[in-house]
């Protein structure tokens, strides 16, 4: 069903609502005068030509329900409209409250309300009672195309291989690829071996050639509790012997995702041969591939990517519990080059363009035996591959996690002994220490679940907190971690211990049961605003605003979502605002938003520091006022 279309010639407006649309809920949110407007423009970002025939959304924000969870709501008058040929939008009857607007089409990356690039984040604006905001602009941004051809060692094209491509991020102080899973689209060549890229976001991208090799005991092909695993792995489909996908190699399936399986001739002496995973055009990582940097409407169909086979060889061994038992079958992972600097959070799927980078992936049967066909020579580390531990756990069944650095040369690995441990549990509990002392879960606070993230950005692992005794409990493999819980309701993260050491926003090594964590909450919040005017002292509105703290030790190993390093766009009125910093010494400056690409490489931080204000932010600090003058650093 087409959203209502409204056409506004000139600055008329018609108002073509039905009374169905504006009849309000029967919620007490909504009751009072309904004389709000807003009127604004669908726009291409990069021409600032009109875009037609957008649908324009707009939602109140988040509200708490009765059951306390908490849900968008569409104003009264209908939340939902079609933009007309001159991507006029206009929504009227609106109450005053807080609002979300936000603009899509098909082939143009979203936009809404003051986003100001592709992949940004928007505002919430507040609407006055009776208030018309008339001069609003969406900006969306057209889709880029990636495209190319895969081609083998002789030139011929490569058929049915999957192609993806990540986008580049700087997390934890260095360049991270496939960061964001929606940022990483994927296709599969054709019987020319040609691939196609159609909705890539404008970024910088390596394109890459995945290629895993998947070995399972024959014996267990057919397991239910195979297939299961496998899921949580990452492996969606299974095939049995006699597809394409699936080779039976002694008592070994060997399995790719691909369309089917390509493996190059075996060598003279009957070793096998493998295509290792190959980044545009021809690099075993991402740091060393060639980096395509797309625009918004850009077309490279010019990319060109070579398979060359490599020797491989097996790998084989026996897991080994703590007490010299076999654990229970178990998928496996082994990593090498292909994975450094990627984050695999979001890349599990049934296209076989959503392969992983791992090298080979496997399962171990009964006795604890495994064996990884097809590895080239390299160094690795194997790791089990299900990242979902509680599920055993929660199943009464023991869980293990593993992390076995391999170097493998050019001679087949038998007998390898590796041992796996039990699981670390993580329990803990949350405090809200507010104004008025310790107090109980306070009302709308919306976040029930403590995230534990790897310390460089990977996957970690979540703990749901019980929100009568604000417990929670959760199991983990070994790692580096950081305990990440965002804001809430007026409520912000004041302090996280362990064992009564302040690990609060620094990163911890997990190697024994962590069952002390203290996550303290705060009602006392900072505030610090100010406005932002270039050098002949007109007020800036193009600029962002980057806050970072003066302890270095804090721009690097934070995680993925670090609270020390924030940045804010100024206003119309080259306004600008930071909520909920934490206590700390920060530097702040204010640049051209154009300039701040890739801004929390510490590389780049050093640079700023040098041109920056700094500020003291203390716990309790309410409002602090910080003027600055747009820098050029270019």
């Amino acid at each position: 069903m087409h959203a209502p279309r409204i056409a506004i010639p000139g600055v008329v407006l018609a108002l073509t609502l039905g009374a169905a649309a504006r009849t309000p809920p029967t919620d007490d949110l909504w009751q009072g005068p309904r004389a709000g407007m807003i009127v604004g423009q669908v726009v291409d970002a990069a021409s600032g030509a009109p875009v037609p025939e957008a649908i324009v959304q707009l939602t109140m924000p988040r509200r708490v329900m009765p059951d306390l969870r908490v849900a968008a709501e569409p104003p009264p008058a209908g939340g939902r409209v079609m933009a007309d040929t001159d991507g006029r939008f206009f929504f009227s009857e609106l109450p005053a409250g807080e609002y979300w607007l936000a603009a899509s089409k098909d082939g143009y990356v979203p936009g809404a309300y003051r986003q100001r690039r592709a992949g940004a984040s928007g505002e919430r604006f507040t609407l006055g009672e009776g208030e018309v905001r008339a001069d609003v602009t969406l900006r969306v941004w057209k889709y880029a195309v990636i495209a190319g051809a895969v081609v083998d060692e002789a030139g011929e094209p490569a058929v049915g291989v999957a192609v993806r491509a990540f986008v580049r991020r700087i997390v934890a102080g260095q360049p991270r690829y496939g960061t964001v899973s929606y940022l990483v689209p994927g296709a599969t060549t054709d019987d020319r071996g040609m691939f196609r890229l159609p909705r890539v976001e404008p970024g910088t991208y390596v394109v890459v050639v995945p290629s895993t090799q998947t070995s399972i005991p024959a014996s267990i092909v057919g397991s239910s509790y195979l297939r299961s695993e496998l899921a949580r792995a990452g492996v969606a489909e299974l095939r049995a012997f006699g597809h394409p996908r699936t080779l039976r190699i002694g008592d070994v399936a060997f399995v790719t995702m691909n369309s089917v399986l390509t493996p190059p001739p075996p060598l003279a002496d009957g070793r096998l041969q493998v295509y290792r995973t190959t980044y545009h055009p021809s690099a075993t990582t991402a740091a060393e591939a060639t980096h395509v940097r797309i625009e918004a409407g850009e077309e490279r169909t010019d990319l060109a990517i070579t398979l060359r086979p490599v020797p491989a060889v097996r790998v084989s061994g026996r897991l080994v519990a703590p007490d010299g038992s076999a654990p229970p079958p178990m998928s496996l992972r082994l990593a090498g080059d292909p994975l450094r600097g990627v984050v695999t959070n979001s890349l599990g799927s049934s296209d076989p363009s959503a392969v992983g980078l791992e090298t080979a992936t496997g399962f171990s049967d009964a006795d604890g035996r495994f064996t990884l066909a097809g590895v080239p020579p390299g160094e690795y580390v194997l790791r089990q591959a299900n990242p979902f531990l509680v599920a055993a756990t929660r199943e009464g069944l023991p869980a293990y996690w593993l992390s076995q650095r391999i170097s493998v040369g050019d001679a087949d690995i038998t007998d390898l002994a590796v041992p796996v441990r039990a699981v670390f549990r993580l329990e803990g509990r949350f405090e809200f220490r507010g104004s008025n002392g310790l107090q109980a879960l306070p009302s709308g606070f919306g976040v029930t679940i403590a995230v534990f993230e790897m310390a460089s950005g990977e996957r970690g692992v979540a703990a749901e907190v019980d929100r009568r005794t604000l417990a929670f409990a959760t199991v983990a493999a070994g790692g580096r971690y950081i305990v990440h819980v965002p804001a809430s309701a007026g409520w912000v993260v004041r302090s996280v211990t362990l064992d009564g050491k302040d690990i609060t926003d620094r990163a911890f090594d997990l190697a024994a049961d962590a069952t002390s964590v203290v996550v303290t909450f705060t009602d006392r919040t900072s505030r610090v605003m100010g406005t932002v005017k270039n050098a002949p002292g007109r007020a800036s509105a193009s600029a962002v605003v980057l806050a970072f703290p003066i302890d270095r030790q804090l721009w690097t190993d934070h995680g993925a979502s670090p609270r020390h390093l924030g940045h804010a766009y100024t206003t119309p009125t080259g306004e600008y605002a930071f909520d909920h910093l934490p206590p700390g010494e920060y530097h702040v400056i204010a640049i051209e938003e154009a300039e701040s690409d890739d801004w929390q490489d510490p590389q780049t931080l050093a640079f700023l520091a040098a041109r920056a204000t700094t500020v003291s932010i203390a716990a309790g600090d309410s409002v602090k006022t910080v003027d600055l003058t747009l820098r050029t650093i270019r």
